[in-house]
């Protein structure tokens, strides 16, 4: 079951990013279809959940009309879910821990458990809770991200936020500093890191406070 879900799952999302013209998203999908034809041996992950978790898998489920959805959903069982320990030790904010968490499909050895290895890609999922502020932060590493529920907003630079819906495609070249912010459900992301995955994401001084981001698209902080 674990192979076919993971085969699955990595042709649904090739199949999404063919969808944009970019040739970060064409590149990436090409790569993901090499892994699924040719998967690498697959290791067992211990178990690992994370406080938003539940509340994640509910927003997924709700949006099984999604062949991407339904594909991830299929194979979030056999993900080990973590949170960052930088992250831990340093929150941006009080309650950033309970709402936050992320899982590794595919990735290096030195990173979490994942479900198969690769030196030269980073390949997962990240959970946010409802209005939840994912602060300014950066990372020398190429970023993709694939929006599977929604919606949600983000920013980049020196660019205003912006709203994104479902099935969207958001690129974050090496070090440009970029933030996330989830509206009134859970969000649920994909991601794919290249070039530099030994180095954290790292937060960096952000004069817009997770109360500000809300109230400036029209949510209610509590």
């Amino acid at each position: 079951m674990t192979v076919f879900a993971l085969t699955t799952f990595l042709n649904s999302f090739a199949d999404a990013l063919d969808r944009d013209a970019r040739t970060v998203s064409r590149s990436h999908a090409a790569r993901l279809r090499r892994l699924a034809d040719q998967l690498p041996p697959m290791n067992d992950v211990p178990q690992g959940r994370v406080p938003i978790q539940a509340a994640c898998e509910a927003e997924l489920a709700a949006h099984d009309q999604s062949a991407i959805a339904r594909a991830l959903a299929t194979l979030l069982p056999f993900v080990h879910i973590t949170r960052s320990k930088s992250y831990l030790a340093n929150p941006p904010s009080s309650d950033f821990g309970e709402n936050y968490g992320y899982g590794v499909i595919c990735g290096p050895s030195s990173g979490p458990p994942a479900l198969i290895k690769d030196p030269d890609i980073a390949l997962g999922l990240m959970f946010l809770g409802p209005k939840t502020h994912y602060p300014l932060h950066h990372h020398p590493a190429d970023e993709l991200y694939y929006t599977v529920t929604g919606p949600s907003f983000w920013r980049a630079g020196e660019a205003d936020w912006t709203r994104r819906g479902i099935d969207e495609i958001i690129h974050h070249p090496p070090w440009l500093p970029h933030a996330t912010l989830s509206a009134e459900g859970p969000l649920v992301l994909l991601y794919i890191w290249e070039g530099d995955l030994e180095t954290d994401a790292a937060f960096i001084p952000d004069t817009v406070t997770a109360d500000a981001a809300l109230s400036s698209m029209g949510l209610d902080a509590t």
